[in-house]
Order: structure tokens, then C-alpha cells, then sequence
């Protein structure tokens, strides 16, 4: 059984640089910086088994309630 997320968050892949990514959740405005010429939406997250590893939930959701987005590196990419 896939453990479900407090919140849903929404992740963008920084275009020219692999593995960067920034997580807006689903419910928010997404940030003026995610433009589309540098940001591409990758995908959602909405479980913990959803996300790449190096996503955290708990630093997500505390960067999102002071920030209103996470920037993280998807040490997969």
C-alpha cells in the first residue's frame, strides 16, 4: 500500500540542467521563476513511492509553507 503525501506537489525539471528540480504543491500558485522557457513540468507527486529518493516529504512541506516551493536534485537524473 502506497503511503499518501500530506500534500500533492507538483515538480518541474530545470530544462539545461539535469537533476534540478523544484516542488510547488499541487494547490498553490506555481512561482514566477518556473518560466516555460527554462522549467518543464515533470510530474506529481502525490505518495512517498512517487518521487525520486532524494525528494523528502518533511522538507517539502516545510519549504512550501515558507517559500511556497522546494528546490531539491534528483540524484537519478
Amino acid at each position: 500500500m502506497r503511503e499518501q503525501l500530506r500534500d500533492a506537489y507538483n515538480v518541474f525539471c530545470r530544462k539545461h540542467k539535469p537533476g534540478l528540480c523544484c516542488a510547488v504543491r499541487e494547490n498553490r500558485p506555481v512561482p514566477s521563476f518556473l518560466d516555460a522557457e527554462s522549467w518543464a513540468f515533470g510530474y506529481t507527486v502525490r505518495s512517498k513511492s512517487d518521487g525520486p529518493v532524494s525528494f523528502q516529504s518533511k522538507a517539502a512541506q516545510e519549504a512550501n509553507s515558507r517559500l511556497g516551493f522546494y528546490l531539491f536534485h534528483d540524484v537519478c537524473a
